[in-house]
């Protein structure tokens, strides 16, 4: 659409939550000086409409004795995905059951519709299989919304290959990176060949890789090409650990790394070259003793230092963290899952050089941590300030307990920005289940939603969206680009449960929009 001789009035208005900033622009088309506006008109930013989200979803009451996924009324429930009942097929065309212990999901849209595209599963296995791999996995499928919104699988389960690298070991969780390579996380750290053979049960052929003892190659962030289905490298550079999970930047050189470990660390990897993220320095975190922001410690750059990162982390005195797990970013801030153990000692890490999190201090009785249910922590990539954001625990009635949180997933719901979060509960005792429960040694989790917008929240404020069923935890959910669907993985139910919840699934949730 075209205007000549016409004044063309711009109004740019920034909006964001909770910003009030309105610019306006005012130019002339069409002549050769500016005109002069005697009157300026003054716009205001339009009031955002939140939606709450009792009116999004109606949460659920607790329960911990069932053996399904329990949604809200109106929510469906859609198994995409099955260990050993669904097939994964190789490029030879041969066919093998899937592996299990799904844990990542990533979606990767299509470029010409965001209501199709690929899911990738990460399964955090350690076994022999002669025909899919020993040790870890992915699998690959491509799936398209249909009638009803249900979801069409619209191609075979596909094989990743991790044999170009050496194999791989608990493929836990990962996202895309900007350079449109998945990154899929080792969650192991082994120490020597024979915890790899596991007496015949585990890698079978433990070669070495490279210049690496067969050991020293498992425990890293693992690139793989989407398009392939091949792992491309593993990230040597991004240190050794029991690295859970994975977070890039929008400046397509830093990288934010887990560690789920007791003590485990903080670490930042900043790539040499943008959206190469093969070579670049690896920093352990160091929190200031005031809270106020922290340093970064960088580490030497060999082999050698890379492959016990943490604990070179220690030596030059990071700060130690109780099993970090999954993170979720919003814009600047990064929210951590911190886990929690109920009790372990870290004397001897302390006098290594490691300096107990500010955040861990209140749980502390000298170097001893008594960390039952966990919290969900803050980080601000802008001022390194690290903080707790919510402890996790018993709400005031004690309607809600809310433990060991382990995926996070940012969304927005109502306009509001959001966290799921995925519990992965460290026992069924100390209240994480009810006595009943507890007593039959009945595991249950449960997934939550946090608004975070609310201030200084507390396990009041959480509401109960979904419940896995008995022995299984919720694992990797990434929402469709439309926000209508939970993609997410039921990871290791009991066997007792019966079909379909008797093995480890991905499912589609939805409802949501």
């Amino acid at each position: 659409m075209k205007f000549t001789s016409l004044l063309l009035l711009s109004l740019v208005a920034l909006v964001s939550c909770g910003s009030k900033e309105v610019e306006q622009v005012i130019e002339t088309a069409g002549s050769e000086k500016p005109q002069e506006v005697e009157d300026t008109v003054v716009v205001e930013a339009p009031q955002t409409s939140y939606i709450p989200l009792d009116s999004i979803f109606k949460p659920i009451d607790t329960s911990f004795n069932h053996n399904t996924v329990l949604v809200p009324e109106g929510f469906n429930v859609q198994i995409l995905f099955t260990e050993k009942i669904d097939l994964v097929t190789k490029p030879d065309g041969s066919k093998h059951p899937a592996k299990g212990n799904h844990d990542m999901v990533a979606f990767l849209s299509d470029d010409f519709d965001e209501n199709q595209g690929w899911l990738f599963v990460s399964h955090e296995t350690k076994y022999a299989d002669a025909n899919l791999g020993d040790g870890g996995g992915a699998t690959m499928f491509h799936v398209a919304k249909g009638e009803n919104q249900k979801w069409d699988i619209t191609s075979d389960f596909e094989y990743v290959d991790f044999t170009t690298v050496g194999n791989t070991d608990r493929n836990c969780g990962g996202t895309v990176g900007p350079n449109g390579m998945i990154y899929s996380c080792e969650e192991y750290q082994p120490k020597d060949n024979a915890s790899m053979y596991r007496k015949g049960k585990g890698h079978l052929k433990t070669d070495s890789v490279g210049n690496l003892d067969y050991w020293q190659n498992m425990g890293y962030v693992v690139e793989v090409d989407p398009k392939t289905k091949k792992a491309t490298q593993k990230m040597i550079a991004m240190g050794r650990c029991f690295h859970e999970d994975v977070e890039f930047l929008d400046d397509n050189k830093t990288v934010f790394l887990s560690d789920d470990f007791e003590p485990g660390v903080f670490f930042k990897f900043v790539a040499d070259e943008e959206l190469d993220y093969s070579q670049g320095q690896l920093y352990a975190y160091q929190q200031l003793e005031d809270g106020s922001g922290g340093n970064w410690l960088p580490l030497a750059r060999d082999t050698a230092t890379m492959i016990r990162a943490r604990y070179a982390a220690i030596d030059l005195g990071a700060t130690m963290f109780m099993r970090h797990e999954w993170f979720g970013r919003v814009g600047n801030k990064i929210y951590i899952s911190e886990t929690g153990h109920d009790e372990t000692d870290w004397t001897h890490r302390v006098k290594q050089g490691g300096k107990i999190s500010n955040g861990l201090k209140p749980f502390a009785e000298g170097n001893v941590i008594k960390d039952v249910h966990g919290r969900i922590l803050v980080f601000d990539t802008e001022t390194n300030k690290m903080s707790v954001h919510m402890e996790c625990g018993f709400s005031t009635d004690s309607a809600t307990v809310i433990s060991n949180p382990d995926c996070v997933t940012p969304t927005v719901f109502g306009g509001r920005d959001c966290l799921i979060i995925h519990e992965d509960i460290n026992w069924h005792d100390k209240g994480r289940v009810a006595a009943y429960a507890s007593k039959k040694n009945k595991f249950y989790n449960e997934l939550y939603v946090l608004d975070l917008t609310i201030e200084n929240p507390t396990p009041n404020d959480v509401r109960r969206l979904a419940i896995a069923p008995m022995g299984a935890e919720f694992s990797g959910g990434v929402m469709s680009p439309d926000g209508s669907t939970l993609f997410i993985n039921v990871m290791h139910p009991h066997s007792s449960n019966g079909k379909p919840y008797n093995r480890s699934t991905t499912i589609a949730i939805t409802g949501f929009k």
